[in-house]
């Protein structure tokens, strides 16, 4: 018990413990009344000791220089597609030595604050690394800049409380989203390297919509501890760069179990592959499957197909075999991920981040006091999608008992076999990234409409479907579209066929 005659934790009142009853639908006697109060406050007391134990604590791998820096300016910062500048510097020597990385604002850099692409009050100061932050500095980063997000990582451009980050090709044009300042950060110049998080293709679409080579790998594969949760199911970590060589090597870097992780696989390998072994290995016989529900089902537009058709006919001349595959749930997924995320984000923000505790990945206690703290502080300024959701998510859940979330998880798994399925015929599989090139961005800042009238829904129609069933996905750049805005080309592969993918990527870029 603990040494503390008055402990850290009250017990109820009993009056509290009735109205903890009434929540549940259960009506107490009296007698029961007092019994109940009596057992909890035994249960508190028991919790109460372990406050006189040490908290298990991280140290730092990198500590030796961390400068949190400063607000980006628009002289410094042309394109927005920074909320903090900082200087965090990784090892002298390593793969990545000298590089330049932006780190999406909802993945963690010690000493750092992390805004989520808000204004909640009060702010995280991590003291914790992302498990991907200590690998990539122990290859020798330095870390520059925490790039702009939509808002929680909800949204499509315009959702970010700092205002959207702007393409560079056109700053007229949306970077999508959520990772839409990693995108723009990479595409002008202001680093070699971005990190992005990826539940619904926001890495994908910002990297096709940016031009640039973005991989969503094997659900699990790169260990997602210090990040923001939305779904412990859903959430990937992913590298954002110019060059397939690139983002190979940061794979290489990134990928491979951590026992902080809570998305743990029991087949996962024990070691990241040798992704940048795949250069020059070319794709002669390779099979190649055209996805047709990923085509005219979803609205691709004249100028990405056309886009597109060239790009599988450079597959064919260097020597794949490229036929067509059918995945009827394909066209669906943005449904169906509606739902998981409405689901998994509910009860990932009641639970202030831990997404519960059936688990068995480190949960970071300042990182859920401060959530705490925010929710209770700033509850109405929670973006406008995260509340959409949110809302959805209770009326489900109180008025139909969760019962259509259930039917989503299945289809969810449905969706999964007939990927594998149509997978076991061809070696990989090729989408358009997106439907269309990169929107126009609001005149204004985002209210509720776009996300209503499916805007969101349409971009994410092709990379949605692999973050539901965990499947690697890679985008390359695939020519252009409308207004000379770039198209991107996705290959999917089973599941930890991630050098395979880099092969097709390598051999593509070269041609």
């Amino acid at each position: 018990m603990s040494s503390r005659p008055w402990g850290y934790l009250r017990a109820p009142e009993s009056a509290q413990v009735a109205a903890y009853a009434a929540r549940s639908g259960w009506t107490l006697s009296a007698e029961e009344l007092q019994l109940y109060t009596e057992q909890v406050a035994t249960s508190l007391a028991a919790i109460d000791a372990m406050e006189d134990l040490p908290e298990p604590s991280v140290p730092l791998k990198h500590s030796a220089y961390r400068d949190p820096g400063h607000r980006a300016t628009p002289d410094e910062d042309p394109y927005n597609s920074v909320i903090q500048f900082c200087e965090v510097r990784g090892s002298a020597t390593g793969p990545l030595a000298g590089k330049t990385l932006g780190v999406k604002d909802c993945i963690q850099v010690a000493g750092v604050p992390m805004t989520n692409g808000g204004r909640r009050q009060p702010v995280l100061v991590p003291t914790e690394d992302a498990v991907v932050i200590e690998r990539l500095l122990d290859a020798g980063v330095t870390i520059t800049a925490k790039t702009n997000l939509e808002d929680l990582g909800w949204g499509l451009g315009e959702g970010s409380a700092y205002g959207p980050a702007r393409n560079p090709f056109d700053p007229s044009r949306s970077t999508g989203g959520s990772s839409s300042g990693s995108g723009s950060a990479v595409a002008s110049g202001l680093v070699d390297l971005a990190l992005g998080a990826d539940e619904g293709g926001s890495v994908r679409i910002p990297a096709a919509w940016c031009g640039l080579v973005g991989m969503k790998a094997t659900h699990g594969l790169v260990p997602s501890y210090g990040m923001s949760y939305m779904n412990h199911t859903l959430d990937h970590i992913g590298p954002m760069t110019k060059t397939v060589h690139d983002n190979a090597l940061m794979l290489e870097v990134m990928a491979g179990p951590d026992w902080r992780d809570p998305q743990w696989t029991t087949n996962m390998p024990a070691e990241a592959g040798h992704y940048t072994a795949a250069a020059g290995k070319g794709i002669k016989g390779l099979k190649v499957g055209i996805l047709i529900e990923s085509l005219e089902p979803v609205g691709v537009t004249p100028d990405v197909l056309a886009a597109f058709e060239q790009g599988a006919k450079t597959l064919t001349a260097l020597g794949a075999e490229v036929t067509q595959v059918s995945v009827p749930l394909w066209a669906h997924g943005w449904a169906i991920a509606s739902a998981g995320l409405a689901a998994g984000s509910y009860f990932m923000t009641k639970s202030y981040g831990t997404g519960g505790f059936q688990h068995l990945g480190r949960i970071d206690p300042q990182a859920v006091a401060t959530l705490a703290a925010q929710s209770e502080l700033g509850g109405n300024d929670t973006p406008t999608m995260a509340k959409t959701l949110m809302l959805t998510a209770e009326h489900v859940n109180s008025q139909y008992y969760g019962i259509p979330f259930v039917k989503a998880h299945n289809l969810r798994l449905e969706l999964r076999k007939q990927l594998e399925a149509a997978l076991a015929g061809v070696d990989i599989i090729i989408t358009p990234t997106t439907p269309a090139v990169a929107h126009k961005l609001l005149s204004e800042r985002s209210g509720p409409a776009p996300f209503i009238r499916g805007r969101l829904g349409s971009a994410t129609a092709n990379c949605a479907p692999t973050d539901l069933t965990g499947h690697p996905s890679l985008t390359v750049p695939c020519g252009t579209g409308e207004d000379d805005l770039p198209v991107g080309l996705q290959f999917v592969g089973p599941r930890y066929s991630e050098e395979l993918l880099y092969q097709a990527g390598f051999a593509f870029e070269g041609a």
